[in-house]
């Protein structure tokens, strides 16, 4: 395994309020470790479930989300929308929200803050395209039993066959939870969600976390979403189960070492090595998001 990233510090909450966006203390959810001070359609919406997990993808006109440019949440996109890889690695993933009659597709990217909203429209040999009228913009369709984008021709984004793939089994979701470390606060709160197939060490992750009394003693919560990869090996063990959570960005955004007995994750450095210390570092499962 090659080990790509240098061993970190608790940077300061200061640092991350730059980078991330500041979320209502309402919501839940697990990030990174920081510190803190202050298939093709005939009559859609009857479609293919999630690229993610059976679940349906649409939202009603009364959502806030049907709104022209309105940002919405990484935990909206990661629990209601399809999710279509960029083929480059240097752009976002974009997701997909579905109006109820299936006439609008609500498309997403950059952690939901960049919006466009794309209409259904006949193709001459059956089938429908997901685009805006009169512009060279992006072709929303479903071809073979995957979601694709399109520009000019060409392919920008497709949803991963892995997640259409029954023979990997049924979708499962995992929730992990436990207060680790902070720098200069009473801790953080993480709370992870990992959706993937039964048999795939790949899959889709929710990460929040909630820098606790972090500003004027109240709690501030960020979020991240993106891909579940699973490594081999760390630098104490070459068997160890790491997995590897990588935004949307492209970013790693935290390694954790998986004990498959105890069914816990223990946050390890940049270069997947364990954090010495004889602090806590480990998410313990729950049996629901919280």
């Amino acid at each position: 395994m090659q080990y790509r990233r240098g061993e970190s510090n608790l940077p300061r909450f200061s640092s991350r309020v730059k980078n991330m966006k500041k979320l209502s203390l309402a919501m839940i959810g697990c990030v990174v470790l920081a510190g803190c001070t202050a298939p093709q359609q005939t009559t859609p919406p009857v479609m293919e479930k999630s690229a993610l997990m059976p679940i349906v993808q649409t939202v009603v006109p009364e959502e806030p989300i049907l709104k022209a440019n309105e940002t919405v949440t990484a935990y909206t996109l990661f629990d209601k929308a399809i999710r279509i890889g960029s083929v480059d690695a240097r752009f976002s993933d974009f997701y997909v929200l579905f109006s109820p009659d299936g006439k609008l597709a609500h498309l997403y990217s950059d952690a939901g803050k960049k919006h466009e909203t794309l209409q259904r429209r006949s193709l001459p040999k059956g089938g429908y395209v997901w685009n805006v009228e009169d512009d060279d913009t992006k072709n929303l369709r479903h071809k073979d039993g995957v979601w694709t984008i399109e520009k000019r021709m060409k392919l920008i984004a497709s949803q991963s066959k892995s997640d259409v793939d029954a023979s990997l089994g049924p979708w499962e979701e995992e929730y992990f939870e436990g207060v680790l470390p902070a720098a200069s606060c009473p801790g953080i709160r993480y709370q992870l969600t990992v959706r993937h197939r039964s048999y795939s060490g790949d899959g889709a992750y929710h990460l929040a976390m909630t820098y606790l009394e972090a500003e004027k003693g109240k709690d501030v919560t960020f979020e991240s979403i993106g891909k579940r990869l699973t490594q081999r090996g760390t630098t104490e063990d070459e068997d160890a189960t790491v997995w590897q959570l990588v935004g949307d960005d492209g970013k790693p955004e935290a390694n954790f070492l998986y004990d498959p007995m105890n069914q816990t994750l223990t946050m390890l450095t940049k270069d997947f090595k364990r954090i010495d210390s004889k602090l806590n570092y480990t998410l313990k499962p729950t049996s629901k998001k919280q």
